[in-house]
Parts: structure tokens; C-alpha cells; sequence
């Protein structure tokens, strides 16, 4: 049988895979090689270097300068794809007959050349990304930061009909697969790619609750000062904050609080460590936009998870989770969980449910629809 090949268009170069977004393609890549697809990827470059890694996986690795600058705030496409739309990519797309595959509205400014081509295209929606902006918007404090968050987000929401000329939407999410499905007709549900093989959760008990996520984004670091406002101040409870770029704000915030303690920049096997030896994972979001990367973390590696409805909407992973709101509840929860081992038999049950989250299976999907 001759190679299949496959075109990936990046945001950004997904490696190392150290935040969810990069995380989801980095191990999108390695599944697809294993199931024998030879990727040409094509990453716009910010922030990050090119990658030996991503070159030994890939039959081929492009790279491209993302741009910047005033100008692309005044077009009416949103900033994140107008500074992602390189001159030299259509010669390097355009002049075969393989599928592409798009990753986010970001990287879309070539779907609508690859529909004029008779390419077969396909986009992964990481979010709906003008909800996710909308709720971006909302926590963010910085009065500049928050206007351009606004408008990208009104621009993504007119911006997004281009996802008709895509032959699939592959959602992260099962209600924003059917969010797509009802506006385009043309969505399938593949759920998030990650490093798990298989559920390494630890019977027994932890002495800690953890909460863990990328400190330097506002929803997570505004969402934890949120619970401390509301009940985890008053929980006896050792607690650890473990997540990259803590501000000083936050950090300052939460001196006060003895029983808090904060990991800043944790490595991959830190929080690896940090998460398994939990007792408790608390994951709280102001938003169920796609899956949280984190979730699957917990529910791969950790103990008990205690969530609020928004972290597990849509995602088919509730009845794994304790789920709770916020306040007097969140304190009950906890103490509740905190008195229960992880037993064997919720490991198992986690087994065999973590299996339609495998990335085999997700990896078939993608194989199904390139045909």
C-alpha cells in the first residue's frame, strides 16, 4: 500500500506539548505517524524555536513568521488569522493532491483556496472561539487587553461561516460537535489528543487538594481567587496552586492564606507527581468551551476529581467526577472526599470509560474521514 499523506497547519510550533492547545496536535501528530500518516506540517512560529522532534515525526516540517503590528488589529478578519497567513504556504499546499488538516479558526486564512482546489480540508475546533473569546473578555482586567478581546471576539463570530468550506469539523466537545453540526452540517466529534496510554490513578488516600492550570491566563487565576473569596479560605485542608507564570498579584493575593501553597512553573514530572499524589483534583472553569486538557489529566493520573458543571459539559466525563457549585457546597465536598480512599474498582470504572478518549481512537476517526 503507498504512504497516505497529510497536511497539519499549525498555530504556532507544537513542541514542547506543555499547554492544551499544543498539546492536543503534538499528540495528534504521533498518533496519526503510528497509524502509518505521513505528516507535512506547517507551523507559524512565535515565542518558540524550530523543533528536532517535531522533524524526526514529520516527513516534513514547514515554518512560517507569524506577523504583527497595528494594521492587522484594523482588517476585518480577526487578528489571529490575519497574522497567520504567509505568502509561501499556497506552493506548499497547493501543489498536491493530500488532504489538509487546519487546527483552530487560526490557522485558516487557506481553507477557502483548498475548497477552490478540490482539496479535501478539515478544521479542529479547539473551542467555539468567539464564545471563548466573549468569556476571555469578561476576566481580563487590563482595560486595552479587554477591548481587543471583544472585538476578536465579535470578528471570529462572523468570521466563522468560512467553516462551511471545510469537508469536516473535527470538535474537541460533543455539544460543540453539535453546535457545528446544526450550523454546517458537517462536524464529528474527536475528542482531545494527550500523552496517556492508559489510567495510572493510585489507590488510597492524599493529603492535599490541588488546582492546577496556566496561571498567567485570567480565567484560571481570577476562577481560583474566586473559590478563595468564597470557601477555600475557610477549608483546613493543605491546598496546592501549581501553574505556570503566577502573577505577583495572585501571589500576593493568596500570602495571607497559610494552608495555600503555590507551585510556580512546575516541570511536566513535577506536576505529574503533584497530580497523582492528590487527593483531591479541584477543576473549576467560567467557561465549557472544548475540553479541558486538565480534566483528562486528573482523570488519567489522578484521584478523586471534584468539578463544577462547566469543566465537564459536554464532555461525557461527569460520571467520573464529584461535581459541585461554588460556596458553602464546594467546602461540604470536599470534606466529604477528603474522608473517602480511591478505590480500585473507580479505577476500573475509569478504564473502561477513558477508552473512547483513547487517541487510537480518536487517531480513526481522522483516518475515516481522509478515506
Amino acid at each position: 500500500m503507498s504512504a497516505k499523506y497529510l497536511h497539519i497547519v499549525s498555530f504556532n510550533i507544537p513542541y514542547p506539548a506543555d499547554y492544551g492547545g499544543v498539546i492536543d496536535i503534538f499528540y495528534k501528530i504521533k498518533a496519526l505517524k503510528n497509524a502509518g500518516i505521513q505528516i507535512i506540517l506547517h507551523c507559524y512560529a512565535y515565542g518558540r524555536q524550530p523543533s528536532k522532534e517535531l522533524e524526526d515525526l514529520c516527513f516534513r516540517v514547514h515554518y512560517y513568521h507569524r506577523t504583527s503590528g497595528i494594521k492587522y488589529f484594523l482588517t476585518s478578519d480577526p487578528y489571529i488569522v490575519a497574522t497567520r497567513n504567509a505568502n509561501t504556504m499556497p506552493n506548499n499546499i497547493l501543489n498536491d493532491s493530500y488532504p489538509v488538516l487546519f487546527e483552530g479558526l487560526h490557522s485558516t486564512a487557506m481553507l477557502e483556496s483548498c475548497k477552490r482546489a478540490n482539496k479535501k480540508s478539515m478544521v479542529r475546533a479547539h473551542n467555539i472561539e468567539h464564545i471563548y473569546y466573549q468569556f476571555l473578555s469578561r476576566a481580563e482586567r487590563n482595560l486595552f487587553r479587554k477591548l481587543f478581546l471583544k472585538t476578536e471576539a465579535r470578528k471570529l463570530k462572523r468570521y466563522e461561516g468560512k467553516l462551511g468550506y471545510a469537508d469536516r469539523i473535527l470538535a474537541i466537545a460533543r455539544h460543540e460537535a453539535s453546535y457545528f453540526e446544526r450550523k454546517y452540517g458537517n462536524a464529528l466529534f474527536v475528542s482531545a489528543f494527550h500523552k496517556f496510554q492508559d489510567v495510572s490513578s493510585l489507590e488510597g488516600s492524599g493529603k492535599y487538594i490541588l488546582y492546577h492550570g496556566n496561571l498567567n491566563v485570567p480565567e484560571n487565576s481570577e476562577m481560583f481567587l474566586k473559590l478563595v473569596r468564597g470557601s477555600l479560605s475557610k477549608v483546613r485542608i493543605p491546598i496546592i496552586v501549581a501553574g505556570k507564570n503566577p502573577s505577583n498579584r495572585f501571589l500576593k493575593k493568596l500570602a495571607p492564606h497559610s494552608h495555600i501553597r503555590v507551585v510556580p512553573d512546575p516541570t511536566e514530572s513535577e506536576l505529574d507527581k503533584l497530580i497523582q499524589e492528590a487527593h483531591i483534583n479541584l477543576l473549576y472553569t467560567a467557561q465549557s468551551t472544548g475540553i479541558k486538557l486538565k480534566l483528562l489529566h486528573a482523570l488519567f493520573a489522578g484521584r478523586h476529581c471534584l468539578v463544577n458543571p462547566p469543566m465537564v459539559e459536554g464532555t461525557g466525563l461527569g460520571d467520573l467526577c464529584t461535581i459541585s457549585g461554588e460556596g458553602r457546597e464546594v467546602e461540604q465536598s470536599l470534606d466529604t472526599l477528603m474522608n473517602m480512599p480511591f478505590l480500585n474498582a473507580q479505577i476500573a470504572e475509569r478504564k473502561k470509560a477513558l477508552k473512547e478518549f483513547s487517541n487510537r481512537a480518536n487517531a480513526e476517526k481522522i483516518l475515516n474521514v481522509i478515506g
